[in-house]
């Protein structure tokens, strides 16, 4: 991310996350002194800069449902901020070496691929890093994305007929889309990466 887009997603963090939430009245945490927990907003403003305004309302919805402390009126401890951030959006930092050895080795990514549930796997394998997804769970991360697959399925055929298809519908299919060509990258790069 180059210097000016970081500034910029600093600033929405502050805007859109950090300040709405204090306005609320969430206190810092109560095993930060007040330099850590600014320490802490700097932090989470640097690392959260890629997230976009939909995501980190979508984070900051999340925190005013989850609150920490005894009284549910502080913020909850940066890792577990960071955490649900990855879940609600990947950051574009390029695979990790873990990411790479899934999709190299994985014996469900190619059936992941073909079938359009491989941003589900993805998400998994980004959100428990570190750890190999299984059987059961790579079962139920293929129940939501053939969801995802048929709804993007109907949305092209609808779009194919020329009939008029929501903004919302549309936004979901460039998103799906970006999604898949991404995971499909991922592969191609570990593919490329077993072959060196």
């Amino acid at each position: 991310m180059e210097a000016k887009e970081q500034s910029e997603g600093e600033k929405r963090v502050e805007a859109v996350l950090i300040a709405p939430l204090e306005a609320l009245g969430l206190a810092r945490p109560t095993t930060a002194t007040l330099a850590k927990f600014e320490g802490q907003k700097n932090e989470l403003r640097q690392k959260l800069a890629y997230m976009t305004e939909r995501g980190l309302i979508e984070l900051r919805e999340w925190v005013e449902a989850h609150p920490a402390g005894k009284d549910a009126d502080r913020f909850p401890i940066p890792l577990k901020i960071l955490k649900k951030a990855r879940e609600i959006e990947t950051p574009e930092t390029g695979p990790s070496p873990f990411i790479l050895k899934v999709f190299a080795t994985h014996h469900l990514v190619p059936e992941a691929l073909a079938k359009g549930w491989a941003p589900e796997l993805l998400r998994q394998v980004t959100a428990e890093r570190g750890i190999w997804p299984g059987d059961w769970t790579c079962s139920r991360l293929r129940t939501a994305g053939i969801d995802h697959a048929r709804r993007l399925e109907d949305i092209e055929l609808r779009m194919s007929r020329g009939e008029q298809i929501p903004p919302d519908e549309v936004a979901f299919r460039d998103r799906r889309l970006a999604a898949l060509r991404r995971c499909q990258d991922i592969a191609d790069q570990a593919r490329a990466g077993q072959a060196a």
